[in-house]
């Protein structure tokens, strides 16, 4: 078996890859794009999807999940999903030792998209053994901070050298659409940004809902407006508890070319998959200039 440069003979204990996980983030560092061994649930959800760990720094490595044929080399788009916050809080009230989403929204959104795609993982999220250096801040009060938003666009960046030429559609559900708006500002060749069910004033959302303001995180609304050429597109559930929808129309609203799409009947979750397959047409429809 290959594990990123290093070759290993025979079976290997458990305790041996405990300790092979818990050690090795330094590692890892020098291999910014190697393979990893994804959780049993993305691997099943996406069984032709090859799993990459990149890591900027060894404090926050990161795992990302490539769905790239060889056949859709001529698509001048791929798509990048960014997942929610998962569960950041147990109960709201600790911290969760590891806050990975178990819906895997935006994942399965992916699974129904024909484009180029990349499912790119926050720091810290998708591990079974948390790295060393992933601290409980970085999913709670600095679950958008800089330190995120950095080693996301690090990623985003080396997979443009092995993609040359391509342009990104960043795909976001509920938190994951925050990251969205923000990745869209430091990374080059953005063409489009997609956000649903997404908390893009987080400071109004964290005073609605009660939270803990999240004090070291970016807030997309305090942002400088993104260039005219990248289309954004945000939607709302109408009966969607987490996110209200009128923290998503407030946030668009004041982005002057940004567009807001409301649906009645859905809520954070359900049922985003039903319409996506048209939203991915219409999308379409819009980059390419056809109908």
């Amino acid at each position: 078996m290959q594990l990123c440069g290093w070759k290993m003979i025979g079976a290997v204990s458990t305790p041996v890859r405990y300790w092979i996980r818990v050690l090795f983030p330094a590692a890892i560092s020098l291999f910014p794009a190697c393979a990893a061994n994804p959780p049993q649930d993305v691997n099943h959800l996406c069984p032709q999807c090859r799993s990459i760990i990149i890591s900027p720094a060894a404090q926050l490595p990161l795992i990302a999940y490539v769905k790239v044929n060889p056949s859709q080399s001529e698509s001048a788009f791929i798509h990048v999903y960014l997942e929610g916050d998962g569960q950041p809080w147990i109960r709201g009230r600790w911290p969760a030792k590891n806050p990975s989403s178990r819906q895997l929204t935006a994942l399965k959104l992916m699974m129904l998209d024909p484009h180029p795609a990349i499912y790119l993982n926050r720091p810290c999220y998708g591990y079974k053994f948390m790295p060393e250096h992933c601290s409980d801040e970085l999913w709670t009060n600095a679950r958008y901070g800089p330190e995120i938003v950095d080693a996301m666009a690090f990623a985003l960046a080396d997979f443009a050298t092995q993609y040359p030429g391509k342009r990104w559609v960043l795909i976001g559900h509920s938190g994951g659409g925050v990251l969205a708006m923000l990745l869209a500002e430091k990374v080059e060749n953005v063409a489009a940004v997609v956000t649903l069910a997404a908390n893009l004033d987080h400071q109004a959302w964290t005073n609605i809902k009660g939270f803990a303001p999240l004090n070291r995180s970016l807030n997309p609304v305090d942002q400088e407006p993104l260039p005219a050429n990248v289309m954004r597109w945000h939607f709302a559930g109408g009966r969607d508890l987490q996110v209200p929808p009128q923290i998503t129309s407030d946030a668009a609203a004041s982005d002057s070319g940004s567009q807001f799409f409301f649906e009645p009947e859905f809520d954070h979750s359900c049922c985003w998959e039903q319409i996506w397959p048209r939203i991915l047409r219409e999308l379409d429809a819009q980059l390419t200039g056809t109908k």
